[in-house]
């Protein structure tokens, strides 16, 4: 008889559904701070996000630090508020400026609805409309984070740089 060694200690799926502003707040957090080598935030503008606030940043750059590979995507409709209202952020994209990136969708993925934040394409925070409190809350989904890994691209593949730390030819 051989034995079959056991399945590795892959947790289960777990998919928990979010009914308020602050339940995708903290799903968020949680999301980033699962995160071990990429993540990808997909957001109107990051004003109702707060990604500027300290806590926030600093989890950020616990995550940016850890690995040279690591990196930070973020794509954004309008990016107007960041540009304005997130120094902290800017200062971060200063000191990350290779593994952190910024950019404006275009085309069709400024009429996406929806915002989310994915880590390592197994963890997701999700609202299907981006204006609404509900949303779901994903952690431990290669088949989940694939979808959203896919979608991710297809806006990142359609959005440009559009948040530089620089502020040459000011």
């Amino acid at each position: 008889m051989i034995d079959t060694p056991p399945a590795a200690d892959v947790p289960a799926p777990q998919r928990t559904l979010l009914v308020s502003r602050g339940d995708y707040y903290n799903a968020a957090e949680q999301v980033i701070t699962l995160a071990q080598h990429e993540l990808r935030v997909f957001d109107p503008d990051l004003q109702e996000f707060r990604l500027d606030t300290k806590s926030r940043i600093e989890l950020l750059r616990a995550f940016l630090l850890r690995s040279t590979d690591n990196r930070l995507y973020i794509s954004v409709r309008d990016p107007s508020f960041i540009k304005q209202f997130c120094p902290r952020l800017i200062t971060l994209l200063a000191q990350f400026s290779t593994s952190m990136f910024i950019w404006e969708a275009n085309g069709e993925a400024t009429k996406a609805q929806d915002c989310f934040v994915l880590a390592d394409q197994m963890h997701v925070v999700r609202r299907p409309v981006a204006l609404q409190p509900r949303g779901v809350f994903i952690l431990n989904d290669p088949r989940e984070g694939l979808v959203m890994y896919e979608r991710f691209r297809e806006i990142w593949d359609t959005s440009a740089p559009s948040v530089s730390a620089s502020t040459s030819g000011l």
